[in-house]
């Protein structure tokens, strides 16, 4: 189904049925964004300059550990916590 069309029939869809795909939606979001933190798991290790974008703008540090779907990472002398599908490389 094309995007517009997806959009135009969300309009005529009841409570229910837009929870449903509201269900649908963040399961399939979920999962998206699981198999990117399990593929970049394998691409990071511990002492590798990464680079990512949060709410408080874009941060470069070094990773300290790497967990199953978190990074610590240490910036300066704070440690974040960072969901590993957000880390790239730095260069």
């Amino acid at each position: 189904m094309v995007y517009s069309r997806v959009l135009e029939a969300i309009h005529s869809l009841s409570e229910s049925e837009l929870q449903l795909i509201n269900s649908a939606v963040i399961a399939r979001i979920k999962s998206i964004r699981s198999a990117e933190a399990d593929r970049k798991r394998f691409l990071f290790a511990a002492g590798d300059r990464v680079t990512w974008t949060g709410r408080k703008g874009t941060f470069t540090g070094i990773i300290e550990r790497v967990k199953q779907k978190k990074a610590l990472v240490k910036v300066g002398v704070s440690t974040w916590d960072v969901p590993i599908s957000m880390l790239e490389a730095a260069i």
